[in-house]
């Protein structure tokens, strides 16, 4: 599995896929099943180990599935179906290409954190790099929507830290690009931030955290 060109939509992946990447594997709708780790690349497919220490769910055969892999400076989201399976491990082959938008379309999990944000221009009340209360709406391994009284325009940047999403876990400090701006209800702003400069390993951790949120929440759904 390697070649130099893109793949086009609906052809047969010809991309270099290497163990260890990040995947992310999703169903075709966009839920998220796990997340784990390239563990072997064959012609016929890949092997994707769950990282998490945790059982897989049982899987049919020729099940369809979107797998978004992780490479050093972008990400590339391709369709196939399961060929064959362990409490451990999925194997995937008939990889093929989506459509670019997908490329950008990071999984997005629901959430509701209060944090404070901080912007170099100055606020209503003349302070430059001032804190302001926020809530953070959802996040993705790409950025967060986020919701705040505050006014800020396209473009601008902003940073957050100490941002806590799993429980005793540590917390996420990020750099955003405000991409998206627009009045949610009467005096509260909604605004779509892109992350800036977020390393591998922290978007790794962040992958980690978003999937071990989502379990909790399945947990929180199923009959006791």
């Amino acid at each position: 599995m390697s070649g130099a060109s893109a793949p086009k939509p609906g052809e047969t992946v010809q991309i270099e896929l290497q163990p260890g990447m990040m995947a992310e594997v999703m169903t075709p709708d966009n839920r998220l099943l796990f997340v784990g780790r390239v563990d072997k690349v064959q012609e016929t497919g890949v092997s994707i180990r769950e990282t998490n220490d945790e059982t897989l769910p049982m899987v049919l055969v020729n099940k369809p599935v979107k797998v978004r892999f992780y490479r050093e400076t972008d990400n590339i989201v391709l369709h196939g179906k399961v060929c064959g399976s362990t409490i451990k491990m999925w194997k995937v082959d008939r990889l093929q290409s989506t459509f670019t938008s997908e490329q950008r379309a990071f999984f997005r999990q629901s959430i509701s954190v209060n944090i404070e944000a901080q912007c170099g221009r100055p606020n209503r009340a003349g302070r430059s790099g001032a804190l302001f209360p926020c809530k953070v709406l959802d996040i993705s391994a790409g950025g967060m929507l986020i919701s705040s009284a505050e006014v800020y325009i396209e473009g601008e940047r902003i940073l957050v830290d100490r941002v806590p999403l799993v429980q005793n876990a540590p917390t996420f400090s990020f750099s955003c690009r405000v991409r998206r701006a627009g009045e949610w209800k009467k005096g509260v702003n909604r605004y779509g931030c892109q992350f800036e400069a977020l390393s591998p390993r922290d978007q790794d951790r962040l992958l980690q955290a978003i999937f071990t949120i989502q379990r909790e929440e399945i947990k929180k759904r199923k009959p006791r």
